[in-house]
């Protein structure tokens, strides 16, 4: 389990620390040494390193770096455009000077560079033509590795656009906790590698995400039988679209379901019975007992269907809202309680809150937050980078994917295992997190077996 947390949410965290008595000082020798040993692992000891320092407290720690680089025994070199504002880079400012660093107005040659130009503060974009711009230009140019203290110089720290100039980093080391810009930025490719080096900060936020699917999932008893693994039905599927049921029902089953109903119309009975042998069929009015319910995956979308939902919707019931369900939802806005769960994509999630999908997109919390406002549900809003957000308000990320997942359905895939976790008497969060990952890992999982093309959700499935 991770944090992340925003530019503004790690100020506060920092000043409470200063105000408990931490040194700033201190706080930014600690960061420089953790950034150092990422330096370490990418380039090899006594290589020419240079360091692009920006005058604010981002440089200060690229300083510092610098300094123990030169002590280890490396050839550090430095580029400041500007002259440090805060005491604490003026400090390492003076010790760099001390030592007899070189300064330099052009990046020559290099093994690698260290980008300590902007912190995460940084809003707005960096003019391609401007004194910075021709900077950060030539060090993309350079040919060498570039580490990027924080975060890439030129990406935004909260929503993680770029609409200039950017540092493309190999390797991105970021502080206590990875910032939401690094998180949700559409350009992932220019953060590289991200690690979060902690620094010894103390935060009970609680805004996590998951990276351990084992400690989400329960042990299952050696004496279970069928009764015990979790009754789930599936109201999914209709003539055309059978086969996100069929999907739906084969993840639900291989996620550990104990028995799956599949609820569906006569016609559409015996493709639902060849494909899924292990699941039962029966119609909309002849539902049996369950632990959990699905409502969507290729589900007409009429007025008869969502009356039928309708009938089928109880607030004490573990229930999950996908697909057609959500665009019926939509159609007919109602409160569906701390026991319901709606699964959108960017596209359902604009239809859900009347909002234009950019604007979902720019702010994948702030949507999640509104979803959750206004249907008083649990959400999971889907992308490459998926939002949950509980009942409660509490929030997680989960980071897990993979490309192999771009394709029809998917969403049914993860909605069938969502099911059958809240069917297995998992709780809202962490079933929500254990599906999200289960799927996210599978898909990598099918990527490097079939190609990221290649690969159909029936094998991400088998990849469970």
């Amino acid at each position: 389990m991770k944090r992340i947390v925003t530019p503004e949410e790690m100020r506060r965290i920092e000043q409470a620390a200063f105000e408990g008595g931490v040194s700033s000082l201190l706080l930014m020798e600690t960061a420089a040494r953790e950034a150092f040993l990422r330096l370490q692992a990418l380039t090899p000891m006594g290589g020419r390193v240079v360091f692009l320092c920006g005058p604010g407290n981002n440089g200060g720690d690229g300083l510092a770096m610098a300094r123990m680089w030169r002590l280890s025994g490396g050839d550090a070199r430095v580029i400041l455009p500007k002259e440090p504002s805060t005491p604490d880079a003026q400090t390492n400012l003076r010790y760099l000077r001390a030592l007899g660093v070189p300064f330099l107005s052009e990046i020559g040659r290099a093994d690698a560079l260290v980008d300590a130009l902007f912190g995460t503060g940084f809003r707005g974009s960096v003019d391609p033509d401007s004194d910075m711009g021709r900077l950060i230009e030539s060090a993309n140019a350079a040919g060498c590795p570039i580490l990027s203290v924080d975060i890439p110089s030129g990406m935004d720290g909260l929503t993680g656009r770029v609409s200039g100039a950017c540092v493309h980093a190999a390797e991105t080391v970021t502080f206590h906790g990875a910032k939401r810009g690094l998180i949700f930025t559409p350009r992932p490719e220019l953060v590289g590698r991200l690690t979060v080096a902690d620094i010894g900060l103390a935060d009970d936020r609680g805004l996590l995400w998951a990276d351990d699917l084992k400690e989400l999932l329960p042990p299952r008893p050696a004496t279970a039988h069928k009764g015990d693994c979790g009754r789930v039905t599936l109201y999914a599927g209709s003539l055309g679209m059978a086969g996100a049921a069929v999907t739906a029902a084969k993840a639900a089953l291989r996620a550990g379901s104990g028995l799956v109903t599949v609820l569906c119309e006569r016609d559409i009975m015996p493709i639902l019975q060849a494909a899924v042998p292990n699941a039962m069929c029966r119609p909309p009015e002849d539902a049996p007992r369950a632990d959990a319910r699905l409502y969507g995956c290729g589900l007409a979308e009429t007025e008869e269907t969502w009356q039928r939902i309708r009938t089928l919707h109880d607030e004490k019931l573990p229930e999950v809202w996908d697909a057609g369900a959500l665009n019926l939802l939509a159609r007919h806005p109602m409160t569906l309680g701390e026991n319901a769960v709606i699964t959108p994509h960017a596209g359902e999630a604009a239809r859900l809150l009347g909002w234009e999908i950019p604007r979902v997109t720019e702010d994948m919390v702030a949507a999640a937050l509104a979803l959750r406002q206004k249907y008083g549900c649990n959400v999971i809003l889907k992308s490459h980078v998926s939002v949950l957000c509980a009942a409660d308000g509490t929030l997680a990320v989960n980071t897990a994917g993979s490309a192999a997942l771009a394709k029809g359905g998917s969403g049914d895939a993860l909605a069938g295992i969502l099911t059958s976790l809240l069917g297995q008497g998992l709780d809202f969060l962490p079933a929500m997190q254990a599906a999200c990952l289960w799927l996210g890992q599978a898909g990598q999982r099918a990527g490097e077996k079939y190609g990221l093309r290649g690969a159909l959700t029936g094998d991400v499935i088998d990849c469970m």
